[in-house]
């Protein structure tokens, strides 16, 4: 069933939706896995044993940069510069997703459809280099007009600059578009850039998805309440 929060401000939102806006870690592809395992590798050289209750509260829906900046302060990390601890962990992330990365059910079949109908972006706290290869392991490539990546930025999420920016490249106003996360950060970017939010469950739990506008938890549900709203 779809869940919908705020149903009477909700419908009337979907109907004006013309720019849907993805996330793509835990959206489309389920890699966080390949993510946390990654930078437990890279700081595991260093000393430093990322828990998975360090990586949500570090990285979780964040940039490296901003991630791997707070744990090098918080934790007096002083061995190696941020930047080669980075390229480290995108490295190995790199060799992770080609053998091991997921693709959520019904979704590439579900954003090729909403491509006919919709102008779609892609705003991601993966870098450039990891969204290539993530799309094209997907096949989806091709299929987003705007893709708004980690070096995009200055101010990742929760900040609103990462949706601030799509809707500049879009050309789009916030009530035109409609933005589908999956974590507490990603969220609070969309809505401080006065966007709409469908959530999904995949990461965070539901509670920690309460400022969403709506919540849906599969594909389909997703797929039939935006086409029904045409």
């Amino acid at each position: 069933m779809f869940l919908v929060l705020f149903l009477p401000l909700l419908i009337p939102i979907v109907k004006m939706t013309t720019h849907i806006i993805f996330d793509m870690n835990g959206v489309i592809t389920d890699d966080e896995h390949c993510h946390e395992m990654a930078t437990k590798e890279a700081f595991g050289t260093l000393g430093l044993n990322v828990s998975p209750d360090i990586y949500r509260t570090y990285c979780l829906g964040r940039t490296d940069v901003a991630a791997f900046t707070d744990l090098f302060n918080d934790f007096a990390i002083k061995q190696v510069d941020i930047l080669s601890t980075i390229e480290k962990k995108t490295e190995i992330y790199l060799g992770l997703v080609e053998e091991n990365l997921k693709i959520y059910p019904g979704v590439v079949e579900c954003i090729q459809r909403l491509s006919s109908s919709y102008t779609l972006a892609l705003t991601t706290s993966s870098t450039r280099v990891e969204v290539s290869s993530t799309l094209g392991l997907t096949g989806l490539t091709d299929t987003f007009d705007v893709i708004l990546t980690a070096e995009n930025v200055s101010k990742g999420k929760p900040d609103p600059e990462p949706y601030l920016l799509t809707l500049q490249e879009l050309k789009a106003k916030a009530s035109e578009c409609m933005v589908i996360e999956d974590s507490e950060n990603g969220i609070k970017s969309a809505k401080a850039a006065g966007i709409r939010c469908l959530a999904i469950p995949n990461t965070e739990t539901i509670d920690k998805l309460a400022l969403a506008d709506g919540i849906f938890h599969n594909y389909s549900e997703l797929t039939k309440e935006l086409f029904d709203s045409l």
